[in-house]
């Protein structure tokens, strides 16, 4: 793709996606700022009890949650992460809903030792710009080097690789059929798992069979 049209593509760079931002802290929370880095080695972040960190990944992504855990205090230990699309919707609680006008829950770990933690491909989430991490036990965790794993349109290679792209002398134009584009992407996942109708609110999971092969986004000019 030559090099004058990536500026309006919103798709990552690879499948690990970083936030890009903090956006807000509750409680006593140190070093909340070290997760939105690419450095492996930087700071951890200490989540103390009752308190919670929001992130913000600038646009709207899909994946699976992965993440160091590098202490822990306490001898029962869990954390919670909730996603939004909306800052209206931002909650440590609960999660906008996946299928219904209800709430989800949001996806809990329980952390009893050091070591790296991921969500199962069934608990990817789809749709979502702004991550919180919740932290309701008595003691207290650190952790670091966190990303989401970008599942949306798993049969492409190259994930900003589009067909039918084009550079018109419309800025709208160019804006709307990339964002169409990443829209369409995001809306790509993996036949096998879809939402399972009926589970808002607790234990939210994708485990419904959607269709019986991956179908091909292709993007076309005229």
């Amino acid at each position: 793709m030559a090099t004058k049209f990536k500026e309006y593509i919103f798709a990552p760079e690879d499948r690990t996606v970083k936030c890009a931002s903090l956006y807000a802290t509750n409680g006593d929370v140190k070093n909340p700022d070290t997760l939105c880095t690419n450095n492996h080695n930087s700071k951890s972040v200490v989540l103390g009890q009752n308190s919670s960190i929001t992130l913000d990944f600038g646009k709207n992504i899909a994946g699976t949650v992965d993440f160091d855990i590098r202490s822990v205090s306490g001898s029962d230990e869990y954390i919670g992460f909730s996603f939004t699309e909306s800052s209206m919707w931002i909650s440590p609680y609960h999660c906008d809903a996946a299928a219904s006008a209800t709430y989800d829950s949001p996806l809990w770990f329980k952390i009893p030792q050091k070591g790296r933690y991921h969500a199962d491909k069934y608990h990817q989430r789809g749709g979502f710009r702004y991550m919180s991490i919740w932290h309701n036990s008595t003691g207290s965790v650190s952790l670091g080097d966190l990303s989401v794993n970008f599942t949306a349109s798993p049969e492409m290679e190259s994930l900003r690789d589009y067909q039918g792209y084009f550079n018109s002398d419309s800025e709208k134009l160019n804006r709307v059929w990339y964002a169409g584009a990443y829209t369409n992407q995001l809306c790509t996942a993996d036949p096998t798992t879809g939402n399972a109708l009926g589970v808002s609110g607790t234990d939210w999971y994708f485990n419904a069979t959607i269709a019986s092969e991956t179908f091909l986004v292709y993007f076309f000019s005229t």
